[in-house]
């Protein structure tokens, strides 16, 4: 895979998992009257699992830009 579609895929993915990471926060948080106690555990649970997303795409992001010969910061 070219390393410069890899980087961009990770940024992308970056964006992707903390932006939907955002959103169940603010439904798990805020508008937790509006859903069931099954509802807010899985809320819950998929904020573990973007957590993890989000790590491996900067992991993933760091391999990119190493191979790029790119600062990495």
């Amino acid at each position: 895979m070219n390393n410069t579609l890899l980087l961009k895929l990770a940024n992308a993915s970056m964006l992707t998992t903390l932006v939907i990471f955002v959103i169940c926060a603010v439904l798990a948080y805020g508008f937790d009257s509006h859903f069931p106690l099954i509802g807010l555990t899985m809320l819950h649970v998929v904020q573990i699992l973007l957590a993890g997303l989000f790590k491996l795409s900067y992991v993933v992001r760091l391999v990119a830009q190493q191979q790029l010969g790119l600062a990495i910061r």
